[in-house]
């Protein structure tokens, strides 16, 4: 089977949530099919990712296109008749490679990994034709809308929100088959107008090589709180911002001796400037190997209130025996109890006092770190979740 693999970012390094779900699919069909990759790359290749491009079993063959997200650009989404996000990824040059690929070779079928990239996928394909929605869009629209603070920026958003619900619902109907990272965001996705036996369960799963790791210890741990995650995404600086200004301070009053870390690109100034302004929070971009964070420190924090899909992030930690505190949102989509797996806290008192108990109970600290391993060991392996994945292919077959 010969499948077209159509992505908006180069695969690798797989260094956020949306990378590394999409580099373990692609792993998965490469390992089985024969695969061609197409996708965008935002700057030049390093040398590291030329070598990959060059070993990887699958061709990958990617495009320069960096349409930054600014008002500008958002004007002219109007003018376009598009939403920004589409808008900022459509490129006259991938529809001609895709159209030149499909002329010079038979695919069996097409791979759009995101929403983003259902606009390459020709009508005339005949071909299976399957999508991947990383989250339902239009569901991350009006949560950020319904958090949002000032009324231009609300009314902004829910026009965005508008328009994104619009364009999503009407490329479900392009495709045999709709894999959704959640049940509820597989529902939404039903209720945007998808058929509800095409749109199948396909989850986000933890970093598989973390699960093959020692133990962490608690008392080898230090009263750190670790946020680890891609901090240009706009819910999740709203998350961090509101930790800053709404938790953090309280929680220093009670425990003096508690620091926090922020590792992750693309934090912006605002949010930069806010953290430097509080004792005890430290920062760092981008992080190749979190491994000395995980060992570091005691508590995972994942903060979210807006968003959709499941957490890959908090995936990880869970995988890596690191106990967690986070939101409902936060726990979306995985099949998580609270005080079993992790802690769950909405508001600022409970979040206080979860942090609290993990860093001075070691039973408790234990207990998480233990389920939370053997969940992710025995259900959030790809081996048995891209089992659904094999058998839509199948059909192709």
């Amino acid at each position: 089977m010969r499948i077209l693999f159509l992505t908006s970012l180069f695969p690798n390094p797989a260094n956020s949530g949306g990378l590394i779900k999409s580099w373990m699919i692609l792993n998965h069909l490469a390992d089985k099919y024969s695969v061609d990759v197409l996708c965008f790359r935002r700057q030049k290749l390093s040398a590291q990712q030329n070598a990959f491009a060059g070993e990887f079993p699958a061709s990958i063959t990617s495009l320069p296109l960096n349409r930054e997200r600014n008002f500008v650009n958002f004007l002219r989404s109007f003018g376009a008749r598009l939403p920004l996000s589409i808008y900022r990824n459509r490129s006259p040059e991938m529809a001609a490679l895709v159209a030149r690929r499909l002329s010079e070779q038979s695919y069996d079928a097409i791979f759009v990994d995101h929403w983003l990239m259902a606009q390459y996928l020709p009508a005339e394909f005949t071909g299976l034709t399957l999508i991947h929605q990383h989250n339902t869009e239009y569901i991350i629209w009006e949560r950020q809308a319904s958090e949002e603070a000032n009324l231009l920026f609300k009314l902004l958003l829910r026009l965005e929100g508008r328009r994104v619900r619009n364009y999503e619902a009407t490329i479900l109907s392009r495709f045999d088959w709709v894999f959704a990272v959640s049940e509820e965001d597989r529902q939404s996705l039903i209720d945007l107008g998808a058929h509800a036996e095409r749109v199948l369960f396909l989850p986000n799963l933890p970093k598989t090589e973390l699960l093959d790791r020692p133990q962490l210890s608690f008392d080898r741990s230090q009263p750190l709180i670790l946020y680890l995650g891609t901090l240009s995404w706009q819910p999740n600086q709203e998350g961090v911002d509101r930790f800053l200004r709404e938790v953090f301070p309280t929680l220093q009053q009670a425990l003096p001796q508690v620091h926090l870390l922020l590792a992750g690109q693309g934090a912006r100034p605002r949010l930069q400037r806010l953290a430097h302004s509080l004792p005890n929070v430290d920062t760092v971009g981008a992080v190749e190997d979190a491994e000395p964070l995980y060992q570091r420190a005691r508590v995972f924090l994942e903060p979210i209130h807006s968003g959709g899909g499941t957490k890959i992030k908090v995936l990880n930690a869970l995988a890596r025996g690191l106990p967690v505190v986070t939101t409902r949102q936060g726990a979306q989509g995985i099949d998580v109890v609270s005080e079993e797996h992790l802690l769950i806290a909405q508001d600022s008192s409970s979040t206080i006092e979860a942090v609290r108990r993990l860093m001075t109970d070691r039973e408790l600290w234990e207990r998480l770190s233990d389920n939370g391993r053997r969940l992710m060991r025995e259900r959030y392996q790809p081996a048995s979740a891209f089992g659904v994945l094999d058998n839509a292919l199948a059909g192709a077959g």
